[in-house]
């Protein structure tokens, strides 16, 4: 299948993970945020730049299954569909409030679920909004995207692991994070879309490290 994008240090497939998946060479970490299930939609807000967009997920109104993705692995929002999570493992716990807690509906913090053995880490980042730890004043283009500074968290697990795989890229939080770490990765989305916003964001020169 020929790449959507390819750097040296990044490759994008626009595609259906389950189709490329075995196509692709052993990987070191699968490091994704997946759709959980829930058919979650995002309601406007700081989001786009557009206050009115209404954006869903694609996939996210089947029920998920991680069992078809290679180890080790970290999956965010494994809470929704922890009934298909296999024994064993540890849970990786973000806190987006980070102490300071508004009146909101929106949950203080996010699950992920690492195959690996170990004990259960907290990764505490302020997000919400465009009131944020990191990443000001960089609009959110995606419905559930998260900070590059929590996928180097997660990253930092595995400092042997060189090749990473985002199945469901998304914006491209995960493979712009790698890059900056001079690690290599992959990334497949089935939006275009975001893969085009994805490609952009990766072509920004490696942050020194």
């Amino acid at each position: 299948m020929k790449p959507y994008y390819k750097d040296d240090y990044a490759t994008i497939f626009h595609a259906d993970c389950r189709e490329v998946l075995p196509t692709l060479d052993k990987v070191d970490l699968v490091l994704t945020d997946p759709p959980y299930g829930i058919a979650y939609k995002h309601g406007g807000g700081n989001y786009a730049n557009a206050p009115t967009v209404i954006d869903a997920v694609a996939g996210d109104d089947t029920p998920f299954d991680p069992a078809f993705l290679p180890r080790p692995m970290i999956v965010w929002g494994a809470n929704h569909y922890h009934a298909r999570i296999p024994d064993g493992g540890r849970w990786l716990v973000w806190d987006k409030r980070e102490g300071v807690i508004p009146e909101r509906d929106q949950a203080d913090c996010e699950l992920a679920w690492c195959s690996d053995k170990g004990v259960d880490r907290m990764f505490r980042h302020y997000w919400d909004g465009f009131n944020r730890k990191s990443e000001r004043g960089i609009p959110r283009v995606h419905p559930t995207q998260k900070p590059e500074a929590l996928m180097k968290w997660c990253m930092g697990f595995y400092p042997e692991a060189q090749t990473i795989l985002d199945p469901f890229m998304g914006s491209g939080t995960t493979l712009r994070a790698a890059k900056d770490l001079r690690r290599k990765c992959i990334g497949i989305e089935l939006e275009e879309k975001y893969c085009e916003i994805a490609a952009i964001r990766l072509q920004q020169e490696v942050l020194a490290l």
